[in-house]
């Protein structure tokens, strides 16, 4: 246990340490809004944020996930919240499948050890969003078709379980088509399997067929129906949008977390290489196509990460039974008792805990809502300075906080650039990141106001641009005028 706690401890500290800045995102000031909304008024039918598309129709298939999530806030606030994901990230990616894999007969330090160090990669890509409910989702139903496979659960009731998982997963986040994924992946390596060894212990293709049946009736019960596979559809077909959203682009293996994420899975390659008959079919084929998703988009991560911590410790704990010294089995025979499995398990949960709320906030310092903290104090005097239906340029993050810091002041682009129309989003992204088209942007949108953040390539522009002035900087944004508009320059130092 205690050969394994350094890891455990080290992995949980800097996956904790992550959350403290990154857990809620800017994404979170539109999420945090909508879900007030919906509270006080009811599901909006269009665009409540931005002036530039207000009559827009919006699709807003994540509602039950904002619903909850608004007064979760309320009543934890910002650094309640960044708790809650840490240990929900424990939950999901070390403690859930330690309990399950227990099954096995796979020792809990196995799985909490690989959890911990799996939850490094995930952390570029978790926090407070939708996605957290694609997570529970997912595992909900492995844990269930591992269930029914064994035969411990019957058809019918699992059928049952299926339709409650995608009726309210529909409602809050699109990746309910990830579980139909993963349904596909248990047929087809069952499948294979039936058809190598037809004795094997592995469910039917029929089984699997109405299973799927089940889940994309069930997916339609949300206030779109199955229009949103329409709208999937069409959002995967705005490939030229979809090439600047940043979590739609291959993650970045220069990152230190993501070179351990790379190691695990040459680990692993190698351990299943070796011992090919410890893992089925289905589980492997879990591991090799989420991982190439995520290889695809920094967005997968996260779900490629929780069926590594689901399979691979079935193989890390057969390997070290096979390989480890007789003294050593020996000398760590206590800890495979149950007796000694639950000290393990409640021992390392207890650390984790203990790190999340308390180890991480002493060594990282508060939770801040990440990337807008900076912007807190531009958003402020824009606010302050300039009237309500002031025609305001900014980039997509200062968007995104504005509407969690000035409510009442609508944008003109935010992160969520499904609401936008493609064109209008390139348009933007040409004007802001390359000051290709900027000055008929500008006018066509009768742009008064510009709030940049330090390092925005059009600053430079605006600086030297007659009929432009700067009105106010500080350490992390600028605010330029038009020379017609109101206000006068001034420092925040």
């Amino acid at each position: 246990m205690l050969a394994a706690a350094g890891p455990f401890t080290l992995g949980v500290w800097l996956f904790a340490r992550h959350m403290q800045f990154g857990a809620i995102t800017a994404d979170w000031g539109w999420l945090y809004r909508t879900g007030q909304s919906i509270w006080a008024f009811g599901i909006p039918h269009h665009d409540l944020f931005s002036w530039t598309f207000p009559d827009r129709p919006w699709v807003l298939y994540q509602w039950l996930f904002e619903a909850i999530a608004a007064p979760i806030y309320d009543a934890l606030g910002l650094q309640g919240c960044v708790f809650l994901v840490g240990l929900l990230g424990m939950a999901c990616y070390a403690w859930i499948p330690a309990l399950a894999l227990r099954r096995d007969g796979v020792h809990p330090m196995w799985p909490l050890l690989i959890g911990a160090l799996v939850l490094l990669p995930v952390s570029t890509n978790l926090g407070l969003r939708p996605m957290l409910a694609s997570n529970f989702a997912l595992l909900a139903q492995y844990l269930l078709l591992r269930r029914l496979r064994a035969g411990t659960l019957n058809l019918p009731f699992s059928a049952l379980c299926i339709a409650a998982i995608y009726a309210l997963w529909s409602n809050m986040h699109l990746g309910f088509t990830l579980g139909l994924l993963s349904l596909l992946l248990f047929a087809a390596g069952d499948g294979w399997t039936r058809f190598r060894e037809p004795e094997a212990d592995a469910a039917r293709l029929r089984t699997y067929a109405l299973l799927f049946v089940v889940a994309a009736l069930a997916s339609g019960l949300n206030p779109y129906g199955w229009t949103l596979y329409r709208y999937i559809v069409d959002l995967s077909l705005e490939t030229r949008m979809n090439a600047h959203i940043h979590e739609l682009m291959p993650p970045r293996l220069d990152n230190a977390y993501m070179q351990v994420g790379g190691a695990l899975l040459l680990v692993f390659a190698i351990l299943a290489a070796v011992f090919r008959r410890v893992l089925s079919a289905a589980e492997i084929l879990h591991v090799v196509a989420f991982a190439a998703l995520a290889l695809s988009a920094m967005r997968f991560v996260i779900w490629a990460g929780l069926f590594y911590a689901l399979v691979a410790p079935r193989v890390f704990d057969h390997a070290a039974r096979r390989w480890s010294p007789a003294s050593l089995r020996a000398r760590l025979a206590p800890l495979a008792t149950r007796p000694g499995e639950q000290a393990v398990l409640g021992g390392l949960m207890l650390v984790g805990v203990g790190v999340v709320t308390l180890g991480a906030p002493a060594s990282a310092g508060p939770a801040h809502l990440a990337d807008c903290a900076p912007l807190r104090r531009s958003l402020v005097y824009l606010d302050t300075h300039y009237p309500a239906d002031t025609h305001w340029f900014s980039s997509e993050t200062a968007g995104s906080c504005a509407r969690f810091y000035t409510p009442d002041r609508h944008v003109f682009i935010d992160t969520r650039f499904d609401m936008y129309p493609e064109a209008f989003v390139l348009r933007w992204f040409h004007a802001y990141q390359y000051r290709r088209g900027w000055r008929a942007l500008f006018k066509a949108w009768r742009i008064r106001v510009a709030l940049l953040p330090r390092g925005a390539p059009l600053i430079s522009t605006l600086r030297h641009q007659a009929g432009w002035r700067l009105v106010y900087e500080d350490a992390s944004a600028f605010i330029f005028a038009a020379d017609t508009g109101p206000g006068r320059a001034r420092s925040a130092d």
